[in-house]
């Protein structure tokens, strides 16, 4: 790639704000979907809320393995070449229908040549959950496409309508009597719809659509499967731990462990959204100003995440049990395991994404590649014998070894210096100095 192209001004929010725009947007994201984990998990118990974990789960893991990435190639190409957005655009919808027709297909055989014998569910509900494949693909291209050009505002909307529309569904069902395991799915899939709607109409609105070159298809696959490869070593790390507490356990083991795994989210939900925000930022970056961003960054998130833990770990009887009810008991010691594992997330997601956007996908890839291993070694061996409670000190393990390597990749390529990760006392008035010259 040229030099970038900047974006003009007007369009760039200060860094204050759209850090905490897009926080904001997870949160308040993450507290819907909460909200509609605590509805059905009280009105179905442990084990349905266990089957409505598994179809949508296995279905949205599915889906990321047939996306190839795509959307990490079109944020970067988005934010450098601004003139190609119509282009992405179009290379979007080809592609999201092109490879989520391709998943549906794979999901519907695997769910047949793969069943969970301790979950129950009808051929209907499994025709439900694959239709939404393509949907969430499109959805994933177009909400990166939105946040390259700084549409956060929209970017945000287009993220959270997903979990709103779903809960208001799974709530007029319920309160007329008649919310069911299938309505629940049916309700995750127009969800799904409505978000990825939003997103394909504002970004046709703010760029256009244009029929994709051949080369533009190949360069967005290209650079999109050189960083699948980690994408889907950690999404497998976050998500194949559902899927195999499924298919080793039984619905109520799930359900409970759901219930840890939607608190976890939570918390990991800050240098997500950090990650998320600076990545035009880091791109455009040096590779050793990309190394200090991300130290500077991570001192700030670490002080955070640290309450946020210590906190749900004090928490976790009134947030499982209080709220979930007695049933749920078991997902308390799960939730305390997790919630360790979300220090390593925070150095993935923040050393992931300076490597990603300074076109080092390979190296991000690794991170997640030795993760992956050790939580997959972790997985059989826990979870036949400890059941959710294995699963949960796996992937808490796979989180920190992810992080680590991540840290450790991003000190021999951008310079970052193991010293630069502890508190300084300038760090305040150096971020104030930064959202003053981002303003405007």
């Amino acid at each position: 790639m040229t030099e970038a192209q900047t974006l003009p001004e007007d369009r760039r929010p200060s860094m204050l704000r759209a850090a905490m725009q897009t926080y904001g947007s997870y949160l308040a994201g993450s507290a819907v979907s909460l909200a509609n984990v605590v509805l059905t998990a009280r009105l179905l118990g442990a084990t349905g809320r266990g089957e409505i974990a598994f179809l949508t789960t296995v279905s949205g893991l599915i889906a990321f393995l047939a996306s190839l990435s795509a959307s990490e190639a079109m944020i970067n190409i988005s934010g450098a070449y601004p003139e190609r957005r119509p282009a992405l655009a179009g290379a979007g919808v080809v592609l999201a229908g092109a490879l989520g027709g391709l998943g549906a297909a794979v999901a519907w055989i695997i769910f047949w040549v793969m069943p969970a014998p301790g979950i129950q569910f009808a051929d209907v509900d499994i025709l439900i959950a694959v239709s939404a494949i393509p949907i969430w693909i499109l959805q994933t291209y177009f909400l990166y496409l939105a946040r390259a050009t700084y549409d956060l505002g929209m970017a945000s909307l287009g993220f959270i309508s997903a979990p709103v529309v779903t809960f208001v569904l799974n709530l007029g069902f319920a309160a007329a009597g008649g919310l069911t395991i299938r309505v629940a799915i049916l309700s995750w899939a127009i969800g799904v719809a409505v978000s990825a709607g939003l997103l394909v109409v504002h970004v046709g609105r703010s760029s256009g659509f244009a029929l994709p070159s051949a080369p533009l298809i190949r360069q967005v696959l290209g650079f999109g499967l050189r960083s699948h490869l980690g994408g889907v070593m950690m999404t497998g790390t976050y998500r194949l731990d559902h899927w195999l507490v499924g298919a080793l356990g039984n619905a109520r083991e799930l359900g409970t462990y759901s219930v840890a795994a939607a608190w976890f989210d939570g918390i990991v939900h800050l240098s997500r959204a950090v990650s998320v925000t600076f990545r035009p930022d880091l791109l455009r970056a040096s590779t050793a100003d990309a190394g200090r961003q991300a130290a500077r960054i991570f001192r700030i998130c670490a002080v955070l995440v640290l309450i946020i833990v210590g906190g749900t770990v004090l928490a976790a009887p009134f947030l499982c049990v209080t709220i979930f009810g007695p049933e749920f008991t078991d997902s308390v010691l799960d939730l305390r395991i997790l919630a360790v594992g979300a220090f390593g997330m925070m150095a993935l997601n923040i050393f992931g994404t300076a490597l990603v956007a300074q076109q080092r996908p390979i190296l991000e890839s690794t991170a997640h590649s030795v993760g992956f291993a050790v939580a997959m070694i972790l997985f059989v061996v826990m979870i036949p014998r400890f059941g959710a409670t294995g699963a949960a000190f796996a992937s808490a393990v796979g989180y920190l070894v992810c992080g680590g390597v991540a840290l450790g990749l991003a000190h021999r390529t951008l310079g970052l210096r193991y010293r630069s990760l502890l508190p300084q006392p300038t760090d305040i008035a150096d971020m104030m100095r930064i959202v003053r010259r981002r303003k405007g």
